[in-house]
């Protein structure tokens, strides 16, 4: 049986329930690229965050019998990867990383048709951010890291990190305006 790979997340769960190892393929093909960015750029190390990948994946296979369809699956995903990120820095004793190198394991975002000058601008603004992304504070850098790669809603993010809604609302604030307090810094500069 062949499955969509448009339906909806909660369909292709419960065929995966039923023995579809192709349902659970178009969830993992589905949500790879944002959850290992998510991971990548949580913990700053391409080898740890493989790991922390294929553990996030395994937690996810030994949970589908327990899951229940009361939120979004991508949710509950991001979820249990925000947790696995938390106990590996615990374990390991460190801090979310502010020297990220974010050139590996991330594709090209530029237009097709933008021209070579255009690129190297995307380019430049895009490691700009990211690098700036790693100098928030690390309760600014959770929020909106969550927000950006999980779409989890500012209610659900509360939920995970088990704060009340109006401190995940200000940290994302905070996040906000300090990268644009530094993108003035530095692009007055050009």
């Amino acid at each position: 049986m062949l499955m969509d790979d448009k339906k909806p997340d909660e369909k292709l769960i419960r065929a995966y329930r039923t023995g579809n190892n192709r349902a659970f393929e178009i969830l993992l093909k589905r949500y790879e690229k944002p959850l290992f960015a998510f991971i990548f750029r949580f913990v700053g190390d391409k080898q740890t965050a493989e790991d922390l990948f294929q553990q996030v994946w395994l937690k996810i296979l030994g949970g589908f019998d327990s899951y229940v369809e009361k939120g979004k699956f991508g949710s509950w995903l991001f979820g249990v990867a925000h947790n696995c990120c938390i106990d590996y820095l615990r374990s390991a004793n460190v801090s979310l990383r502010n020297d990220l190198s974010y050139e590996e394991g991330f594709d090209h975002f530029a237009s097709e048709t933008a021209t070579p000058d255009e690129i190297i601008i995307q380019d430049e603004e895009r490691l700009w951010l990211e690098k700036a992304i790693g100098e928030l504070p690390e309760d600014q850098k959770e929020v909106l890291l969550l927000r950006l790669y999980s779409n989890m809603t500012f209610k659900e993010i509360a939920k995970q990190l088990n704060c009340p809604l109006n401190t995940v609302l200000g940290r994302m604030h905070y996040a906000v305006a300090h990268l644009k307090k530094m993108s003035a810094a530095v692009f007055r500069e050009r």
